[in-house]
């Protein structure tokens, strides 16, 4: 019987999100098991196929797959683990493989999978994996093997697959998702169940032999020497979407008037003290770990808000400053309504534009407990009164991530939080009927305040973080964000 092997395709892919807690013992044990069913496969099907040992000693290397699965008349699922193995010698990369079948059949089967890998290039392109939706249709019954071929992602030449059904039957056709994953867990990656750097304290169980654990993505730059040294990473790569809110008194310098479009002179004035800003910017964020302890990041953002001016002057200093005329009985400019009078009140300017965002963490952490120090520059763009502003932050933290089941796990953080926001805001106030532009220079108040946060990993690429930054009733900052890592 000839089947075809639709899951061997797409067998390997970078896990992100499937763990659990397991103890070095039972991680060893896993891996042990594994590793035993795998010799098993082998000799199974060397039985029925002579040229397999043959063959596997002129491979590079070779990956196996143990598969279980129930069908429905409409839907069936799967759950595989495996491992692939190199000629080399080098650790064993263990995978999962989830198999969902859409259309009819009924089934409920047992099954391995060997697949001979020729060259380095097929073991790497089998790690690489990812997630494929397939059509076919095909059958099994009892205890049979079947030969087929396969094609790998990038690569024309068909590679051997031999299939064992160890029990149970199907007879099914329709479409198949398959999504196939390494299982960090088990494989030696030094990828850790945190979005930060946490050096842990070694455990009292040591394996006999110690496995080395191999960093096999692009980046950060030397991670495998940090995770020769204990360390464990995030995924390298992050996209956010991140909701921030912000409340704060602002002090008012330099402003410029005119009348109508005239040219703006500086004058002196007051300013109130109670000059607000309160902006909303829910932004995207991308970043990558381009060192093991170096976070880089940039970020777009749609900002909308407001800013409540109060100011102050002398209608006699801006006429003077405007060189206006006032003499004559009748037909006087408009700017000599404002003469003897003292122009005042509040102004709400519109803060409705965009902010573009650069920036870096600093982080490292120590069995759990974690310090960063993010820095980001900002440019704000108010489209509206043609204003513009430039925002410095800075906010270093101290915190400890709790594990909770898997790697789920809850960080919670304290700190302080500097924010030096410095805006131009340009607009228009009508006093009296005379049209007043103006140019102000607004800077907020407070720099410093105290910060609280948390965030939530629901796995290795999922987590959601909340934070809270205030200073009396003066200043409040809320923000939170989605990420996800890959």
């Amino acid at each position: 019987m000839k089947k075809i092997l639709w899951f061997a395709v797409p067998l390997v892919h970078s896990l992100m999100g499937c763990s659990s807690n397991l103890s070095p013992e039972e991680r060893q044990t896993y891996r042990d098991n594994i590793d035993q069913e795998s010799v098993e496969i082998i000799d199974k099907l060397s039985v029925e196929y002579i040229e397999i040992p043959g063959q596997l000693e002129q491979a590079y290397g070779y990956a196996t797959i143990s598969m279980s699965s129930v069908k429905a008349p409409f839907f069936g699922a799967g759950t595989g683990l495996g491992g692939i193995y190199s000629r080399t010698g080098e650790n064993v990369t263990y995978v999962d493989v989830d198999r969902y079948d859409f259309g009819a059949g009924i089934g409920l089967e047992s099954y391995d999978a060997l697949v001979i890998l020729n060259s380095e290039q097929d073991v790497e392109r089998f790690k690489l994996g990812y997630w494929r939706l397939d059509a076919s249709a095909d059958y099994s019954i009892g205890d049979t093997s079947s030969y087929s071929s396969a094609t790998l992602a990038g690569d024309r030449s068909d590679k051997q697959v031999y299939l064992l059904n160890n029990s149970g039957g199907s007879v099914m056709g329709g479409a198949r998702l398959i999504s196939t994953s390494v299982n960090d867990d088990l494989t030696e990656s030094g990828l850790g169940d945190t979005n930060l750097p946490n050096r842990k304290i070694e455990a009292s169980y040591t394996e006999a032999q110690p496995r080395r654990k191999q960093w096999d993505r692009a980046f950060p730059f030397y991670a495998q020497r940090v995770v020769d040294k204990g360390f464990s990473l995030p995924n390298p790569y992050g996209i956010s979407l991140i909701y921030s809110n912000t409340s704060q008194y602002m002090d008012l310098t330099n402003l410029d008037v005119g009348i109508n479009g005239s040219k703006k002179y500086p004058i002196d004035f007051v300013s109130f003290d109670d000059n607000q800003s309160h902006a909303i910017t829910p932004q995207i964020k991308l970043d990558v770990w381009v060192f093991p302890f170096m976070n880089v990041f940039a970020t777009f953002g749609k900002l909308s808000g407001t800013a409540d001016i109060g100011i102050q002057f002398s209608g006699d200093d801006l006429i003077e400053q405007l060189g206006t005329d006032c003499s004559r009985p009748i037909l006087n400019p408009p700017a000599c309504k404002l003469q003897g009078k003292d122009v005042g009140g509040f102004v709400e300017a519109d803060l409705d534009g965009y902010n573009y965002t650069v920036g870096t963490i600093l982080a490292t952490g120590w069995n759990d407990y974690f310090f960063t120090l993010p820095i980001s520059f900002s440019y704000a763009d108010m489209s509206k009164n043609d204003a513009e502003g430039f925002i410095v932050n800075a906010s270093p933290r101290i915190g400890k991530v709790f594990p909770l089941h898997g790697a789920s796990s809850i960080a919670v953080y304290t700190g302080a939080a500097y924010l030096d926001s410095r805006l131009t805001l340009v607009g228009t106030y009508t006093f009296e009927g005379v049209d007043i532009d103006y140019t102000v220079d607004q800077e907020n108040t407070d720099k410093w305040s105290g910060l609280l946060g948390a965030s939530y990993n629901f796995n290795r690429d999922w987590s959601l973080m909340m934070e809270y930054a205030w200073k009396s009733d003066r200043k409040q900052q809320f923000i939170s964000g989605l990420n996800f890592r890959y």
